[in-house]
């Protein structure tokens, strides 16, 4: 049997996509006890590519089934265990399909589709005895509790005495076990631990659960996690985040894609409190006036002199009454209670600066001439689109309400900058068709009115467009990863916190994504979707001198490019910035060889009597993502002529997919065309009648 596996396994190997999951090396168990199958099959495949694959499982007894891989198979993408009559062997059919047939055509009985990454050692076990039953995958070592996928962080309080107080800190010692993992450096042991104080932090993370969040404070510098030195660390709990842990995760990531000055670093991390195992957690930098995290110049408590009151401020508009506030009235009659962190406690000179400059930014605000702009000499109009951005795509309800921080460095001619971003606690808690300023739920300090400044609308749409262009596509495989590195720990943490964990968290990432990516189609309703110039290096719409010499200046290596600018400098598309480049505007600048845009997206063009319905989807990590509206989609109502006079309606996806299923379709399901898939960028011509039948023409233009 031993070498039939090691020779079926060595011809699938080259099937399947190597972007896809992987089978690991070793050994792995099905807990059969609750689904009590006569015998056990791992069934596993691709989801796209029509190759997949049996498997019979050994039967160890006691209920416990094993099968062991002598060498990992990439690509493996989807698999479930299945008490099946098929064949051990390879099957010339995509994982969907095969799953269905021993379902719906045999009616056996198989567990629910899996896809995340299979941990050498541990037992899948089945949450009920039913066919199609959904399972977690457990940790046969059951007395550590934690899950050994992610760095452990041992606290042992002086005396074993509990955190009782937010405000009181307790000496502790701690160490933190990699537990294997590249890249990750242990921080003391168990025989020479480091020291810290612990404390309660929070507001209602801190009062309505019983997984509490910590503020710890250790004796000395340390780069834990590989994140980068410092004393001052939070424990966040996710304990009211019921999306996988995505909330505060995708805000910190659309925070960096967005370029604000500093958002804070978190890494996942389980915790044992004095021998008690309390769950994952997510070890988080805090705002701090520091030079690696908000870096301004910091003033002193109690300072007086006029010439150093103007900053450094950092500031949190918050939803509680605390005693270090500065409470004014906003235009709209709304309290704002501004809680300053630095400095901690202010003499009279600054709680006056502090409460003029809210007060005169207010007053800026709230003038009935919305094309005046003197609120932007107070308030950077870029960093607080940016920082918008990040909470309207979250549809953060309680962005501009609570733990919504600014920071102002020193001097009159400095302005109050947005940011850092911090708790996205009320992420996707309501409808997803209305900006967040729209009846919010809680007062939104200030940006409702702001947005009705012409001037920041178009601010908002600039920075819109460069995240449409440079960042929306890399959002899904970064929640992906994210969940694939968290998924047993947070197993592990619905056992330890079953009233809070993600018991399904594959199911709370998938609520997340459809969340994420319906508001995101809505804004790009609002706020439209870009348009690209060849040669235009710098964004500013037009071809100049200025776009050779920034090429110029990369090339000498004068300029390090970001991200977004080694995009835009790769004029060509091939992938590096070279003189091709530069030759490539030079051309367009002097009119001569002068490149036909290429077709970007994918632009569909339907003949039909009356204007069609397009519906349209994409499939990513085996669900189906929606583009342009729940069916039956849009009704399409531009239209082209090609050079033989012929009118199409068409409909372009600027966004750069790799390819997209659509159906075409009258606004109803008794009159549509069946799927049609993979369409890849470039024009598409159909004729539809309107009813079913369809023909793809493509090849005629």
């Amino acid at each position: 049997m031993k070498n039939t596996l090691v020779t079926l396994l060595a011809l699938i190997a080259g099937v399947f996509s190597a972007s896809a999951l992987d089978i690991p090396k070793g050994t792995f168990y099905f807990d059969n006890s609750l689904t009590q199958y006569s015998i056990v099959k791992f069934v596993f495949g691709s989801y796209s590519n029509p190759e997949s694959y049996v498997m019979t499982m050994t039967n160890e007894g006691d209920n416990l089934w094993s099968i062991t891989i002598p060498e990992t198979v990439p690509g493996m993408y989807r698999y479930c265990f299945a008490e099946t009559s098929l064949a051990d062997g390879l099957y010339n059919e995509t994982f969907p399909n095969l799953k269905d047939r021993i379902s719906n055509v045999l009616g056996e009985k198989r567990t629910i589709t899996c896809e995340l990454s299979i941990p050498v050692g541990w037992t899948y076990t089945p949450t009920s005895g039913d066919n199609w039953a959904s399972g977690i995958w457990k940790n046969p070592d059951s007395e550590k509790a934690y899950s050994t996928t992610l760095p452990v962080m041992f606290i042992n309080t002086d005396g074993g005495v509990a955190i009782t107080s937010k405000d009181e800190y307790v000496y502790a010692e701690y160490y933190i076990d990699n537990m294997g993992i590249e890249g990750i450096d242990n921080v003391g042991s168990e025989d020479a631990p480091e020291l810290m104080q612990i404390r309660g932090r929070g507001n209602y993370t801190w009062s309505s659960f019983d997984k509490k969040p910590y503020r710890l404070k250790l004796d000395s510098k340390k780069p834990l996690l590989g994140m980068k030195r410092n004393k001052h660390w939070a424990l966040m709990t996710n304990a009211d985040d019921n999306l996988g842990g995505l909330r505060n995760t995708v805000g910190y990531e659309l925070s960096r894609m967005m370029g604000l000055a500093w958002t804070p670093s978190q890494e996942p991390v389980e915790v044992v409190l004095n021998g008690d195992y309390i769950g994952l957690y997510m070890l988080t930098e805090i705002p701090r006036v520091e030079p690696d995290r908000v870096n301004i110049s910091e003033q002193a408590d109690y300072e007086t002199s006029p010439f150093i009151v103007s900053g450094g401020w950092l500031v949190e508009i918050d939803n509680y009454h605390e005693e270090e506030q500065v409470r004014t009235v906003e235009g709209n009659g709304k309290s704002i209670y501004s809680t300053y962190k630095s400095p901690e406690h202010l003499s009279d000179q600054q709680r006056t600066y502090l409460t003029g400059l809210i007060n005169t930014a207010n007053a800026a605000i709230y003038v009935n001439d919305k094309t005046n702009d003197l609120w932007e000499q107070y308030i950077d109009p870029d960093t607080l689109a940016c920082f918008y951005i990040v909470q309207e795509l979250l549809d953060d309800t309680e962005s501009f309400h609570g733990s919504c921080y600014w920071h102002k460095d020193n001097g009159n001619d400095t302005k109050i900058m947005f940011g850092p971003v911090w708790d996205f606690g009320n992420v996707y808690h309501r409808g997803i068709g209305r900006f967040i300023w729209d009846r919010p739920a809680f007062n939104q300090t200030w940006i409702g009115e702001i947005a009705k400044f012409p001037h920041f609308q178009e601010i908002v749409r600039k920075h819109w467009y460069r995240f449409v262009r440079y960042h929306y596509a890399k959002m899904d495989s970064f929640i992906d990863s994210f969940i694939d590195q968290t998924y047993h720990a947070a197993m592990c943490d619905a056992s330890r916190w079953p009233q809070y964990g993600n018991a399904d968290i594959i199911n709370d990432r998938n609520t997340f994504k459809n969340n994420f990516n319906s508001k995101y189609q809505w804004l790009l309703e609002q706020w439209g979707e870009p348009t690209f110039v060849t040669g235009d290096v710098n964004g500013d719409g037009m071809v100049t001198s200025v776009d050779v010499t920034i090429i110029y200046d990369i090339l000498l290596g004068s300029i390090i490019p970001d991200e977004e600018l080694s995009i835009a400098a790769d004029v060509n598309g091939d992938g590096t910035i070279t003189a091709t480049d530069i030759t490539i505007i030079y051309d367009i600048l002097l009119g001569t060889n002068i490149p036909p845009e290429p077709e970007t997206g994918i632009i569909i063009n339907v003949q039909c009597e009356t204007a069609p319905f397009l519906y349209s989807w994409i499939y990513r990590n085996g669900q189906n993502h929606v583009l342009n509206g729940n069916w039956p989609g849009t009704q399409m109502t531009e239209t082209r002529t090609t050079s033989d006079g012929i009118t199409w309606w068409t409909h372009r996806f600027d966004v750069e997919f790799d390819a997209i299923n659509i159906i075409l379709n009258a606004g109803s399901s008794q009159h549509q065309t069946g799927n049609i898939e993979g369409l890849e960028p470039g024009n598409h011509y159909f004729i539809y009648d309107g009813n079913k039948t369809y023909e793809d023409v493509t090849e005629q233009y």
